[in-house]
């Protein structure tokens, strides 16, 4: 069974194997045809031979026997037929006289009846010889019979009866068609493995050579080449396979070339950028300082405090736009960490709700916080970042929603029910201006616009992208899906752990103590 299964799966895997098989069992076919057409015509031939050397028997015998006949001298008869019946072809012979009565035969004893019509003849017992070897003949096929009449110039003295068998002929013609056949396999063997042999140096080695090399380019060694110094196919298929390893080298070099340099200006990127976003942020901290403290002097004008109130808003913006920056820079260099901590989860989902009240009452959009009972209320998590994320996704919701509604769903669940890490599953539905499918793609790519923001020069392109980078960096993942006109679900969970209340008031402790 196994050496069967291996045969199959070699029969299936191997292009070379199951031609030359193909190929062996036409060529093994193609012998066992031709060695049974010619055993068929020696059969035939040997058959007439047989026949026509026992027509020529019957004849010299017709010939032999008249004066026996005329004489009465049975006995002259039967030493004539027993002679006859040396050959150990014939089975019988019989001659009969004018009157159709046997006054001489002799039968083979290895066939039952053949010996009994030789006793009954011999105890002188009436029987009817012809019926009696018609029979015979019908039981046994491959038995014929040959008649000859037995004359003297145009005097009819009987006839003589001689039968013979086929079965020796049978035999030496299988005993052939068994030697014939065998020297057939045994041919076509030879010339099968002389096939495998020549198509294993010519076709099968060079395949195989080529197979290493695309195994060897597969693993990264570019440096092999198929030393195949032939004009034909297979040689030009050679060549071909060396120039495109060779341009496949060249390649990869411009990649890596390519590679280093990106990786040194996403350096110097970061550098810049991180360098920038801290210069900027002293300069800004001051403005926004001082406008606060102008806000607060009894002396300042309301067409001042407005002036201050823009002026304070839009640094405020400004540093936002460069901390989501700062963010996106660290995350991209691998220099951002999760920093787990226990916190109250419903506080910040409640301050959430709270910071964005006033901004959702002005647009009369209705703002609802819907939370599964199973939701517990202290977990274990970076809440800074998961702050981080729910305020980009809802100030994003309610910026783009004009009417309607933006609701925020919280679940608790887990994969396994015994693993203590579960998920929270969070969904931001809102009913706005919706995204066209075309532009979802695009949106978590940073710096890059939906038609919508750009036509209302809302946002940089950084809340999506920012987002579901500090989503991927908890361990989580998020998705989008919109309509525009009809809304946007945003879908997102990260792994949590369930805290205790008791470490919530332990570490608030430590902080105060400290």
């Amino acid at each position: 069974m196994f050496k069967e299964l291996k045969l199959r799966q070699r029969y299936n895997n191997s292009i070379a194997f199951r031609y030359l098989s193909i190929a062996g069992i036409f060529l093994f076919t193609i012998q066992l045809i031709f060695s049974g057409i010619q055993s068929n015509r020696i059969y035939r031939h040997e058959v007439n031979h047989l026949e026509k050397h026992m027509t020529s028997r019957l004849k010299l015998l017709s010939i032999a026997t008249p004066g026996a006949i005329l004489n009465s001298d049975s006995l002259a008869l039967s030493k004539i037929l027993q002679e006859n019946n040396k050959d150990i072809d014939v089975v019988y012979g019989v001659i009969i006289n004018n009157n159709n009565e046997p006054i001489a035969q002799e039968f083979d004893p290895s066939h039952t009846l053949t010996k009994n019509l030789g006793e009954k003849f011999k105890n002188q017992q009436k029987y009817d010889l012809e019926t009696e070897l018609n029979t015979f003949l019908k039981e046994n096929k491959s038995i014929v019979e040959l008649r000859q009449p037995i004359q003297v110039e145009d005097s009819l003295l009987g006839e003589i009866w001689l039968g013979y068998s086929l079965n020796y002929t049978n035999k030496e013609l299988l005993e052939s068609y068994i030697y014939n056949t065998c020297t057939a396999i045994a041919i076509s063997g030879l010339l099968i493995g002389l096939i495998i042999i020549i198509f294993n140096r010519q076709i099968l080695k060079p395949i195989q050579n080529l197979k290493q090399l695309t195994q060897a380019i597969a693993a990264g060694e570019l440096d092999d080449i198929v030393e195949l110094e032939r004009e034909d196919e297979l040689g030009a298929l050679s060549s071909a396979f060396n120039r495109m390893n060779i341009q496949l080298q060249h390649t990869v070099n411009n990649l890596e070339k390519a590679i280093d340099d990106a990786l040194i200006a996403e350096k110097s990127k970061n550098k810049i950028m991180t360098k920038m976003s801290h210069e900027l942020h002293t300069p800004l901290n001051s403005i926004i300082g001082v406008t606060q403290i102008m806000q607060q002097e009894n002396t300042t004008t309301k067409e001042q405090l407005e002036t201050l109130d823009i002026i304070e808003e839009n640094s405020l913006h400004l540093l936002n736009l460069i901390n989501d920056v700062l963010e996106m820079t660290q995350i991209e260099a691998g220099q951002a960490s999760v920093n787990d901590n226990s916190f109250d989860f419903n506080n910040l989902l409640e301050s959430l709700k709270q910071m964005f009240a006033f901004q959702a009452q002005e647009k009369h959009i209705k703002l609802s916080l819907n939370i599964d009972t199973n939701v517990p209320q202290y977990i274990e998590s970076d809440e800074e970042k998961l702050r981080q994320i729910l305020f980009n996704l809802l100030d994003n919701s309610i910026k783009f929603t004009d009417t309607g509604e933006v609701s925020l769903t919280v679940k608790y669940k887990s994969d396994d029910e015994k693993d203590f890490l579960h998920k929270l599953y969070f969904k931001i539905t809102d009913t706005g201006r919706g995204i066209s499918s075309e532009e979802i793609d695009n949106l978590f790519f940073a710096f890059t616009q939906t038609e919508t923001e750009e036509r209302f020069e809302q946002g940089m392109g950084l809340g999506l992208p920012l987002t579901r980078q500090l989503v991927q960096l908890m361990g989580g993942d998020i998705s989008l899906e919109s309509e525009v006109n009809q809304g946007t679900i945003v879908r997102f969970f990260i792994p949590v752990v369930e805290a205790d209340i008791s470490e919530i008031s332990f570490q608030g402790y430590c902080a105060t103590d400290s």
